[in-house]
């Protein structure tokens, strides 16, 4: 089975909603590397994901954290050699360009393939599927403009779409959804790539996708399914959690 955990944010319910994710790592023998922008502070980041997933039981948590824009190579073999991929939160092009693209998308794709599992939260989460949308609060047509929100840029930048890891086909995810108002900018992004299927996650809510069709919903909250229908509009199913669904492109 292929495992793909998607997280919004950082809240309260990260412990209980990682046990999943920790688990089909290994659980006690799990060794989690998880993937950081190496921005400026990010030390002081590294306690939230990593102690939750230590209390659980991991064996061991690795940061990964680029020189210089680049991924040493030490780095890239924690990824060879990790039972579990975690790619945190920041900048959406920082992190695509750092692990979607080059090495080390090569690296967890194949792990993947292999049954590593890998979860992301907020970029890490957007980074995940075939196609990514990476920045952007506005969305132009030939006849209007959108103004967008469910983004920390809020700078006028057009949407900007573009390929992720493709570790799920046929799927865009929004994170912080609820609280940002993250439904226009999903259905710019769907309107734009053409993918037909949207998951729009609330901050306390992790959605875990096996075999890149079925969603379980957990955590605190709601996510959000929404489908782009092949004549017109769109379909929207709210999943409480506990929910099943499986999806189809």
């Amino acid at each position: 089975m292929r495992q793909v955990f998607l997280y919004s944010d950082l809240t309260d319910t990260f412990e209980e909603n990682s046990r999943p994710f920790v688990v089909a790592a290994g659980g006690g023998s799990a060794r989690i590397a998880l993937g950081m922008s190496g921005a400026p502070g990010w030390e002081r980041h590294l306690p939230r994901y990593r102690d939750p997933w230590l209390h659980l039981g991991a064996a061991e948590v690795v940061p990964l954290v680029p020189v210089g824009g680049v991924l040493p190579a030490e780095a890239l073999a924690e990824l060879a050699r990790c039972t579990g991929v975690f790619i945190g939160g920041g900048d959406t092009r920082v992190y695509r360009a750092l692990y979607a693209q080059g090495e080390a998308a090569a690296i967890i794709r194949r792990r993947h393939a292999e049954g590593i599992p890998y979860a992301g939260l907020s970029a890490g989460a957007l980074i995940a599927p075939e196609v990514a949308t990476v920045w952007g609060d506005q969305f132009t047509t030939r006849t209007n403009t959108v103004q967008l929100r469910g983004a920390d840029d809020g700078c006028g930048a057009e949407l900007e779409t573009g390929s992720g890891l493709g570790l799920i086909g046929g799927l865009l995810v929004e994170p912080h959804f609820s609280e940002r108002g993250g439904f226009p900018r999903l259905v710019a992004a769907m309107e734009r790539t053409k993918v037909r299927v949207g998951v729009g996650l609330d901050d306390s809510i992790c959605v875990e996708v096996r075999d890149g069709r079925l969603l379980h919903v957990c955590g605190r909250g709601r996510a959000y399914l929404l489908v782009q229908r092949r004549s017109a509009g769109f379909s929207l199913r709210v999943l409480e959690p506990g929910s099943e669904v499986t999806v189809s492109e």
